[in-house]
């Protein structure tokens, strides 16, 4: 029987990593920095380990080791970008397993927001006009200079600032004067890279993609229908709608441009004339990645064949209409409306669409039946973060 290890054990995605694996046979070992997670609670899950924190790179890395050992790990999916990121520096120390991705250079360079719209550039690919900086001071000599409402966004999503991971928001600057405060008070535009980029007004649009050394296996799409918080975040509730051709076509031109392995999620913002320009390309599971799976696209049992060297290939078209529900974040979502500067009427018409549990078309992302412990693993750490 092969046997994976999936880290990041608390995120939704990982959950669906355990789920799609442990359903098919193979023996799924969980793990992350505590001993309570989410996948880890999955009857799927075989066992749950705890490993050290990626913060101490060292002790991550010899912690890893030890469970790829232990456990004879054929494959290992790391689900977050510090885990992946923290990994692949530190490749050729890993212990004898499979890791399914693309090399570390490949990955940086997509996931480089600067070095991104350089390669749209040279494909052709549309891209807001960009001008990059290496420090704030810089930037703060050009802010006259700007079109606004401009956008300040660091090169890279996740950064590390005195040995630590955080994450380098995207800011809006409605003018000037708000774009120098954010350049004097972001630590993040301090010592590292980022862009001053043109706001392009639109909707989202994003493609979701799985390569085999180059060759596009799978593809799929949603949209969000609910989002945390209501501006615009995390999806609380999607659903599966058919790829636009224009879309797959110019999302398989970047990722064909670098020979790309692995899951990727190309993002795009489409603007009112139908242009759609690149906004970053993710190269890790998505949260929302059980609705795929729902859907008839099973990209962890897909990467998995492939990086066992399984020919394989995902479905040409795919079920639509199934939505995806996380009731938790939806439950936030509820909380984040009622409490703010929003309409009476706005408030009870977003309580009852709340209250709508059965809907037909819905599975919910975290309870399942046949494998509810991790819902109930998911409300008692909700209770003790509200309880602090």
């Amino acid at each position: 029987m092969e046997t994976v290890l999936v880290l990041d054990a608390q995120q939704r995605s990982a959950l669906a990593v355990t789920r799609s694996l442990g359903s098919r046979g193979i023996r799924v070992i969980t793990a992350d920095t505590v001993a309570e997670t989410l996948a880890g609670a999955s009857r799927y899950s075989a066992e749950s380990e705890v490993y050290a924190s990626p913060s101490d790179p060292d002790a991550f890395l010899a912690s890893i080791n030890a469970l790829i050992k232990k456990h004879s790990i054929d494959v290992l999916y790391p689900v977050t970008e510090i885990s992946l990121y923290t990994l692949l520096a530190r490749r050729d120390e890993l212990a004898d397993t499979r890791l399914p991705l693309a090399p570390f250079s490949t990955i940086k360079q997509l996931a480089n927001k600067a070095e991104l719209v350089a390669l749209c550039n040279g494909l052709g690919v549309a891209a807001p006009q960009s001008v990059q900086y290496f420090s704030a001071a810089a930037a703060i000599d050009d802010v006259r200079k700007f079109a606004y409402p401009a956008i300040i966004k660091p090169a890279l999503s996740r950064i590390q600032i005195d040995g630590q991971w955080v994450n380098a928001a995207v800011r809006h600057a409605a003018d000037a004067e708000a774009a120098t405060a954010i350049l004097k008070n972001e630590p993040a535009l301090q010592q590292h890279p980022f862009m001053v980029q043109q706001c392009i007004e639109g909707h989202g649009a994003g493609v979701f993609l799985l390569y085999d050394h180059g060759e596009c296996i799978a593809h799929f799409t949603h949209r969000r229908v609910r989002e945390r918080p209501p501006s615009g975040g995390v999806s609380v509730l999607s659903e599966s709608v058919a790829t636009d051709p224009a879309l797959l076509a110019q999302s398989k031109r970047i990722l064909d441009a670098v020979n790309w392995h692995g899951v990727a999620m190309v993002e795009y913002k489409v603007a009112a004339d139908g242009t759609p320009y690149i906004m970053e390309v993710n190269t890790r599971f998505w949260g929302s990645l059980q609705l795929a799976i729902d859907s008839g696209v099973d990209f962890p049992f897909l990467l998995h064949e492939a990086t066992m060297g399984r020919k394989t290939r995902g479905p040409e078209k795919y079920r639509t209409g199934n939505r995806l529900r996380w009731l938790m974040g939806d439950f936030d979502r509820l909380y984040l409306v009622l409490r703010g500067q929003n309409s009476s009427r706005q408030k009870i018409s977003e309580t009852l669409q709340f209250l709508k549990i059965l809907q037909p078309g819905t599975r919910y992302e975290v309870n399942r039946g046949g494998d509810l412990q991790p819902f109930w693993r998911e409300l008692k750490l909700y209770w003790k973060a509200l309880r602090g």
